[in-house]
């Protein structure tokens, strides 16, 4: 009791809240928590590879096991070992924490918008993996009653979740991105930041997402005016276990799939492989060991490129 200061310190530093522009920022640097473990649902349920019988039964989680034979039920790994909804909210979290601290401190300036666009962002890209997962194709005659996901907004946990419409949902994402393209730079200092070239291209999937194939065209065309910069295949050395590097120029944010073992074993089937013409680069390229583990938002392509 006599003690004036005793309770302003801290039990913990990790309990320690954002005071300061530049720790907002901090979190969203952190980009081996928010740019990685993207959905990996849909790759282990593709058919773009097939197991070996051998290496199915080998499988650590019976949840992967149901998955990739489209079982209707039991499909997701255990939170404590990984699953994709809560890697999914855990980034949103941080997006919605520190979009509440730049309204709250009412920061403003170029370095604030920048770091409030790229929450926003960031929460767009997440919603829209999602999206792709837990919710129907979008249909614009059933839009409004499908469901779609429970959309968090605010850090506050003590608000109930619950799930939109689809078409609440793809409003939202386009809504975040809209916002947040005026305030982010063209180009960041990193290619972990997410960037306005980037967000255009995450609108540009969203519309081709959503069948609008207009404005797909339009927001590709904005995000090729900032970069439109390809590689020369002819440069790339096929020996190696890894042809394409990571932080290439074609990479407008880097941001990685969920990990998964299994993936590892995959083995492509031979109709996919000969889809690509006997000149095309990509078949020599990408044949020599499978790139699938990591997935990144490169430049947003309608037609697809042939390299030679």
């Amino acid at each position: 009791m006599s003690c004036s200061d005793f309770l302003d310190e801290k039990s913990d530093l990790k309990l320690a809240t954002p005071d300061k522009l530049e720790d907002n920022q901090m979190l969203l640097n952190n980009y081996g928590f928010l740019n990685v473990d993207f959905a990996s649902s849909g790759e282990t349920s593709s058919d773009d590879y097939y197991l070996t019988d051998a290496d199915y039964n080998a499988l650590s989680f019976e949840a992967s096991k149901r998955l990739y034979t489209w079982m209707p039920d039991y499909v997701a790994t255990p939170v404590s070992s990984g699953n994709d909804w809560s890697a999914c909210y855990r980034s949103i979290y941080v997006c919605n924490a520190v979009l509440f601290n730049m309204k709250d401190k009412n920061y403003t300036g170029e370095q604030a918008d920048n770091i409030r666009g790229q929450a926003l962002a960031l929460r767009a890209f997440r919603y829209l993996d999602a999206a792709q997962i837990w919710c129907k194709a979008y249909n614009p005659q059933t839009a409004g009653t499908d469901l779609g996901l429970p959309l968090r907004l605010d850090p506050d946990m003590n608000i109930p979740s619950v799930r939109s419409t689809v078409k609440q949902t793809y409003e939202q994402i386009i809504s975040d991105l809209q916002t947040a393209i005026p305030l982010l730079l063209p180009k960041q200092i990193s290619g972990m930041r997410i960037s306005k070239a980037a967000a255009y291209g995450l609108l540009a999937r969203t519309y081709l997402f959503m069948g609008d194939y207009e404005k797909a065209l339009s927001n590709t065309e904005a995000a090729l005016n900032i970069n439109s910069e390809l590689m020369d295949f002819n440069s790339l050395n096929p020996n190696l276990d890894y042809p394409v590097a990571e932080m290439n120029k074609e990479v407008l944010l880097w941001a990685a799939m969920k990990y998964e073992y299994h993936l590892i074993p995959a083995k492509i089937p031979d109709h996919i492989y000969q889809m690509y013409d006997n000149n095309d680069l990509r078949k020599t390229v990408f044949s020599g060991r499978m790139q699938r583990t990591r997935c990144y938002l490169k430049r947003i392509t309608i037609m697809p490129m042939v390299r030679s």
